[in-house]
């Protein structure tokens, strides 16, 4: 088995907080060609859609998607910077040669209690 390589791993770290997020992600950049509603990106990695929604407005939070802003929203992969889109096919590349090894990081990875905390009373 091979390991993730280290740039690989700082990515992990400074944008991927868990499994269900990390799939979201490689989802809609496996598909930039396309928008996403909650609703289908729910049936496609199995979660409801308020879990989703969720997702994709803190990966737009992040900046590696974009919201129409419509009541229904649409996304699309579209990220901030070079630097993230090279990063983004970094972590697909080494997801597809080792998805154990990129998916014990996103387990392994503490969870970020500033987040935590801020979620903790998120108005939804």
């Amino acid at each position: 088995m091979s390991t993730v390589p280290e740039p690989v791993q700082r990515f992990i770290a400074a944008n991927i907080d868990s499994a269900e997020q990390l799939e979201v992600l490689l989802l809609l950049h496996r598909h930039a060609d396309r928008g996403w509603r909650a609703h289908d990106v729910s049936r496609e990695i199995f979660t409801v859609p308020a879990a989703a929604t969720l997702r994709l407005e803190s990966l737009v939070e992040l900046g590696f998607l974009r919201s129409d802003g419509a009541a229904d929203p649409e996304y699309r992969y579209r990220p901030h910077s070079q630097e993230q889109g090279t990063g983004m096919q970094a972590l697909a590349d080494a997801y597809r040669a080792n998805r154990v090894g990129v998916l014990n990081l996103v387990f392994r990875r503490p969870p970020d209690p500033v987040r935590s905390f801020s979620d903790a009373f998120r108005i939804r």
